[in-house]
């Protein structure tokens, strides 16, 4: 049974996402996946970029991934983020992106939502995804293959690359190797959203 992705509701434009519904235990399934393959907790955390434990923390449902994550521990147990997804994303190209439009989706946590944008025309290089943060959420530490280009729609965060900080606000852009450690946190008040674009396809295409 794979793990329930909710689908929220269109948004308005201007308005949040309303909040999806509380899906299934993703931490079991991963447990399981990862004892199938016969594969250690240290093994997926080195192979992922991530610490051991925090694969603890998800595998017993303390802490929850974000997507990016989620995509390096699902290549380490030898398969795709589709995997964990009830109701994937459509695999369609599409060359505009309405705002109010894109199906928000989450993982496990309610109050983080992904909008994720279509790739414009089959073997493009770029991905995008419109990421909706609640006040005070905070990434863990990973890194992934890849480049990655952040443009701060809303709000005001703060970005760690390899033990670097810089600040960003509303309008500001930030550009780096995606192999570099990196990690954000929402330091201001009230939630802030910000639009990812880099070259890792987290969704496979058919």
């Amino acid at each position: 049974m794979p793990v329930k992705i909710e689908e929220a509701p269109e948004a308005q434009e201007g308005a949040s996402l309303p909040e999806a519904s509380t899906p299934a235990s993703l931490g079991q399934m991963l447990r399981a996946r990862r004892k199938e393959i016969g594969k250690t907790m240290k093994d997926v955390a080195r192979e992922a970029g991530l610490t051991e434990g925090f694969i603890s923390q998800i595998e017993r449902g303390i802490s929850t991934p974000s997507l990016i994550s989620l995509y390096n521990v699902a290549n380490a147990l030898g398969t795709s983020v589709d995997t964990f997804l009830s109701q994937p994303p459509q695999h369609g190209h599409s060359m505009v992106s309405h705002a109010g439009e894109r199906p928000g989706y989450n993982v496990e946590t309610k109050e983080r939502v992904y909008e994720l944008i279509e790739r414009g025309f089959p073997g493009a290089a770029l991905n995008g995804c419109i990421t909706h943060m609640p006040e005070g959420y905070a990434s863990e530490l990973t890194s992934h293959e890849g480049e990655d280009f952040l443009y701060l729609i809303e709000g005001e965060m703060l970005y760690e690359i390899d033990g670097k900080e810089y600040l960003l606000k509303a309008g500001d852009t930030l550009h780096f190797p995606a192999s570099l450690p990196h990690r954000a946190r929402n330091v201001g008040a009230g939630s802030a959203r910000e639009l990812w674009v880099g070259t890792t396809r987290i969704i496979k295409e058919d």
